[in-house]
């Protein structure tokens, strides 16, 4: 019986990896199909048929196509933490704004259809609404903590640290939504620049450029 232990756990990892390729084989099937038509046009059939697969094997993997859009807000979110990490912990403030901005401008610029049609199904369902509001609500509090970190140093002059933490967060979320949701042709270096723009003026008009 200890013999056999780890030829059992050696096929248990193979069974793990087996669907989690197939299951990212779907998820790639459902953003594939997002970039020219909207998530309350997509059907299983359809999924399936661009993974190559049948509609009955979808079931093995998920319980409905919300399902693969949690899924895929679980991914996404990891790349938007790195990405804001690059002004959050960011030794120079100032400078990165702007490098934040690019690789949230970048991220949505691959991803935006997928990211509209979270934001759109966020409409009609509970479950997804609650998941994106999470996801962009998380980022409020330690954009928070970073006001106030800078208003300690002296950087930051707001009246309100978190009610401009929330309004920041959510315009950002609506802007690059807007700009790449929906196939828009502006360029990312615009959007990011921008983005970096308003935000600079935001927390550091008034202080003579001192954002480092």
């Amino acid at each position: 019986m200890v013999a056999m232990a780890p030829i059992s756990t050696t096929r248990r990892a193979a069974a793990r990896r087996r669907r989690a390729a197939v299951e990212q084989t779907i998820l790639d099937a459902v953003e594939a199909l997002l970039e020219d038509r909207a998530f309350r046009d997509l059907a299983i059939e359809d999924v399936m048929a661009q993974a190559g697969m049948t509609r009955t094997a979808f079931y093995r993997y998920f319980p409905d196509l919300e399902a693969v859009l949690l899924r895929h807000l679980l991914q996404v979110r990891d790349e938007l933490v790195v990405s804001a990490d690059l002004w959050l912990a960011a030794a120079d403030p100032g400078a990165g704004l702007l490098a934040a901005a690019t690789a949230l401008a970048e991220l949505f610029e691959t991803h935006g259809r997928l990211l509209l049609a979270l934001a759109d199904a966020a409409a009609g369902s509970p479950d997804v609404e609650a998941a994106w509001h999470a996801t962009v609500r998380s980022f409020v509090e330690p954009v928070h903590r970073r006001i106030v970190e800078l208003q300690g140093r002296g950087l930051v002059d707001v009246a309100d640290a978190g009610q401009t933490a929330a309004a920041l967060v959510w315009m950002t979320e609506r802007y690059l939504l807007e700009s790449f949701g929906r196939g828009s042709d502006v360029p990312v270096d615009v959007v990011a620049d921008t983005l970096a723009t308003i935000w600079r003026r935001t927390l550091f008009s008034g202080l003579d450029g001192r954002t480092g």
